[in-house]
């Protein structure tokens, strides 16, 4: 059974089925489970897991049972774990003293063997059952990731391949000429004793030498400076469709795996640029240098060739324990690291309730899983090396056995040994350098596929309308919108029919999870409706472009972050040409210029790490600034006034109204709701007109709106 790690944080279900229906011999990948199954980020239910695995016919029989009873299940089959997440048991065992033991195959971890003991903390007692329906047909329809459509087009490949090839194509040549030194030496100048011959020979091949290294040293120059080259151009297209991808794609994952999914482009880069270049040649090399095997002794040769095959065979063997350990290395750290961020980022808030030590003993597990992954792949390195060490001692004493007699027999001069030996030595290294690049190419496929999660992901579309974006009336309608996070969950929109005039000022409102925010997102484009369609001044937002529509929206939502810089370059959100008078025009209207001004260095004062360096409320005004200062004939704002104090509300709201905006407020507080010209509330997934709001309560758990 084929592992698969999960690539999202709810998708372990996903990645389970996908693990099973590989074991009878339907293979696919999770991008395409993912395309067929949508997931939403709450993960997925047992109930919709059969619904997946009856679209892929497999017939699915879910169980409650105890502990002792799993070595009753066909396996393989599913395992609920942990009340929230869901591995494979690949095996139930028994050893020698009749302790059982579990074989599973966690997505979030890779294989893993835990006791009975240790499932009955974590076992919840319900099992899914699999297999084949008479409909199921065994397939592969797994895509083949290609560096080329990861890579994208790298300027200058060509030319620099062409370059690297002649000088290593030089050193080649030297090489191939190197042995017969040793053999012109000891046969003709050791025995003959003639010092002419060997001054001779010393000067030619020192100018050899010479040479030799001018070529190296050009090489690896040259190999350095274009590595650079692809790696800086790479990074920079794989992080410019970072950056277009939807928000829904970076909600769905923990950052310290976009991290090192990221990073996985120098892995590589390294390896196509390092490895593979200077190994380009090494099967020529290789061949010449067996030529001249073949010319001096046939029976060593055979020798030779023989230990070049036991060293594959040994890589092959160790080839899928490394992979393993290299991917599950993968995972463990991505997780340490996204534990890692994520603690730099609550340090308050572990500080205030006092969980600084549970927090650290936590991030000190994950980062033992990784070391405990290290020291068993790096026992394994040992193992093979101590094998690969032996193998070649062997091969040169075997070597220097049957050659003493070749030679005793006069079927070779010591000479020739010894340039055979060098040979040897050349085509065994050459030899052993393209099995292991074939072997690197192929442990590629880790990263590759970690990779292409990033680089293959869809972007957001954004067809665009020539269009003169100064004529657009901000009015905007939204045609039967509905929407759902995946397949089998509840609307949370649901036939959403709402027209917001030009000008005019909305509040959403409503108990909290009851959708505002998700419709606000929708409205923004920043999450896709399932049915319907949002209108500006009458053009659908898909035909007008979410860039352009963008250009026209100003926003403040919950979420927002200020980025590092000061507070000048935050409100005009690092505009290249700042206009200060603007900057401090929508300061005032934002009711912060007096709080900026009585900073020691006013507008360059610092904001911090995303904004510590400021209150709540002068961070939220501050936020608003910056969505004025984008001139927005549309301005969305989130509970952008939740941290100010009640004057400050009222002069913001005030600011707000003299503008002439389209204003889309999702609010709980009266002084904002009571703000706005027209109240709609959200109710189980549809907008109720309200025309006057009379009571406005807030309870322990959330902040609803009461109307009449």
């Amino acid at each position: 059974m084929r592992l698969l790690l999960q690539t999202e944080s709810s998708e372990c279900g996903l990645a389970c089925l996908a693990m099973i229906a590989s074991h009878y011999g339907y293979h696919t990948d999770l991008p395409d489970l993912r395309r067929k199954f949508a997931i939403s980020l709450k993960g997925a239910t047992l109930a919709q897991l059969m619904r997946h695995a009856s679209a892929l016919h497999l017939s699915t029989r879910p169980l409650r049972l105890e502990l002792d009873e799993l070595s009753e299940l066909q396996l393989p089959c599913i395992l609920h774990w942990n009340l929230n997440h869901f591995v494979v048991l690949k095996k139930v065992s028994k050893n020698w003293q009749g302790k059982v033991s579990l074989t599973l195959l966690d997505p979030a971890v890779g294989e893993r063997r835990v006791s009975l003991e240790e499932a009955s903390a974590h076992f919840t007692g319900v099992a899914l059952e699999l297999l084949p329906s008479a409909a199921f047909v065994a397939k592969d329809e797994r895509k083949r990731i290609a560096i080329r459509d990861l890579t994208g087009h790298i300027l200058g490949l060509r030319p620099a391949i062409a370059k690297v090839m002649l000088l290593a194509l030089a050193l080649e040549i030297f090489a191939i000429c190197s042995p017969l030194f040793n053999q012109f030496v000891i046969d003709e100048v050791i025995v003959s004793g003639n010092k002419e011959l060997l001054t001779v020979l010393v000067f030619g091949f020192a100018l050899l030498m010479v040479t030799q290294t001018a070529i190296g040293l050009a090489r690896s120059w040259f190999l350095m400076r274009w590595s650079m080259d692809i790696s800086f151009q790479w990074s920079a297209r794989v992080f410019a469709h970072l950056t277009h991808l939807p928000v829904s794609f970076f909600e769905k994952r923990h950052l310290g795996d976009v991290v090192s999914r990221f990073g996985s482009i120098g892995a590589i880069q390294s390896t196509l640029t390092s490895l593979f270049v200077e190994s380009a040649l090494d099967g020529l090399m290789a061949l010449l240098a067996l030529g001249m095997m073949l010319v001096y002794s046939l029976k060593l040769s055979a020798l030779v060739l023989v230990t070049v095959l036991i060293y594959a065979l040994l890589r092959w063997a160790f080839y899928q324990p490394f992979r393993e350990a290299s991917q599950e290395r993968l995972i463990l750290s991505s997780k340490e690291n996204s534990h890692f961020l994520e603690t730099l980022r609550a340090v308050t808030p572990l500080k205030l309730f006092g969980r600084e030590e549970e927090r650290r003993a936590r991030w000190l597990n994950l980062k033992m899983d990784v070391q405990n992954r290290d020291i068993k792949t790096q026992k394994m390195s040992i193992l093979f090396k101590v094998a690969n060490t032996t193998l070649f001692g062997i091969q040169g004493l075997a070597l220097f056995y049957i050659g003493a007699g070749q030679v005793m027999q006069n079927a070779l001069t010591v000479g020739m040994l010894m340039a055979f030996s060098s040979y040897a030595g050349t085509f065994s290294g050459r030899f052993f350098s393209l099995i292991d690049l074939f072997v690197n190419l192929k442990m590629l496929s880790l990263h590759s596929e970690r990779l292409a999660d990033i680089v293959l992901e869809e972007a957001e579309t954004d067809q665009a309308l020539e269009t003169d974006l100064s004529r657009i009336q901000p009015g905007i309608t939204l045609n039967n919108i509905k929407f759902r996070y995946a397949d089998g969950e509840p609307w949370v929109l649901n036939g959403i029919h709402l027209s917001i005039p030009a000008g005019q000022s909305i509040a959403l409102v409503g108990p909290s999870g009851c959708g505002k925010t998700t419709l606000c997102k929708i409205i923004l484009g920043l999450l896709k409706p399932t049915e319907g369609e949002i209108l500006i001044d009458g053009i659908p937002v898909r035909q007008l472009g979410l860039k352009a529509y963008r250009q026209l929206v100003g926003t403040v939502m919950q979420d927002d972050v200020l980025l590092a810089g000061s507070i000048m370059d935050n409100i005009s959100f690092f505009d290249a040409h700042t206009d200060r008078d603007r900057v401090e025009r929508c300061a005032r209207q934002a009711a912060i210029h007096e709080d900026i001004s009585a900073m020691p260095m006013g507008y360059q004062t610092l904001v911090g790490d995303m904004g510590s360096s400021l209150s709540g409320g002068q961070k939220q005004r501050v936020l608003l600034a910056r969505a004025l200062y984008k001139q927005p004939k549309i301005l969305a704002l989130d509970e952008a006034t939740s941290h100010l104090d009640v004057e400050n509300e009222h002069k913001v709201n005030q600011a707000l109204a003299s503008l002439n905006l389209t204003r889309i407020m999702v609010a709980h507080r009266p002084e904002t709701i009571n703000a706005a010209q027209r109240v709609v509330a959200l109710r189980e997934g549809q907008v109720v007109e309200i025309r006057a709001c009379v009571e406005v309560a807030a309870d322990a758990e959330t902040e609803a709106v009461r109307v009449a």
